[in-house]
């Protein structure tokens, strides 16, 4: 019987079979307590700088808690400050039943796309210039359809594993506590985070 693949393992071939590079570690640490044990701390990270693409960042750490410990996805440096922090997620059905709704909720004056996220922030002036262009709304929530646990976010994941974003405001579009290792799935993140990606850089030149 084969063998099941690791995460790490499906990356390597992903990116071998799309001529991507990629960077993998995998290294086992004892952690201290009452109880010592053995955890694991594991990343890839897959590049193509040739086609200027996103990072694709794969990374998991047992003694890690919150987003940070595992999460895998699409992150490209942004023009806003460090302290910036920008968190938009899919509405599920307890936010459309207003059962948590928060006054302080961003909105964008879109209907649309306020009716279909959660937009939390503490800094309204970065957040208007990000969700200014209805394009980019719609490029969004495109990217939402793909896959309900995705979320976007401005610098709530530490990259700073990615030598390139290390010290940089980091836009992500990523899930959490588990990898994206479906490789159709991948691609099509990969072509909509890149169409982000420059739309979102030629705004910023814009209004610069």
């Amino acid at each position: 019987m084969e063998e099941e693949k690791t995460g790490i393992q499906e990356l390597k071939e992903f990116a071998k079979k799309t001529k991507r590079n990629i960077d993998c570690d995998e290294n086992a640490y004892v952690a201290s307590g009452i109880r010592p044990r053995t955890l694991v701390k594991q990343h890839a990270i897959i590049s193509n700088l040739a086609e200027n693409e996103a990072y694709f960042v794969n990374y998991c750490d047992m003694a890690a808690i919150g987003d940070s410990a595992m999460y895998s996805g699409f992150f490209f440096p942004v023009e806003f400050p460090s302290s910036t922090l920008v968190k938009v997620r899919q509405k599920n059905i307890l936010d459309k039943m207003k059962l948590f709704s928060k006054k302080s909720e961003f909105k964008t004056q879109s209907k649309e796309f306020d009716s279909k996220v959660i937009i939390e922030e503490n800094d309204e002036r970065a957040s208007d210039k990000l969700f200014i262009s209805q394009s980019l709304q719609s490029l969004i929530l495109e990217i939402f359809k793909l896959d309900p646990r995705l979320k976007l976010c401005v610098n709530h994941i530490d990259t700073g594993i990615v030598p390139d974003l290390k010290n940089k405001s980091t836009l992500g579009i990523y899930i959490t506590e588990q990898w994206l290792l479906d490789e159709q799935l991948t691609e099509k993140l990969y072509a909509l985070v890149g169409k982000l990606k420059m739309k979102i850089q030629i705004g910023h030149e814009v209004h610069s």
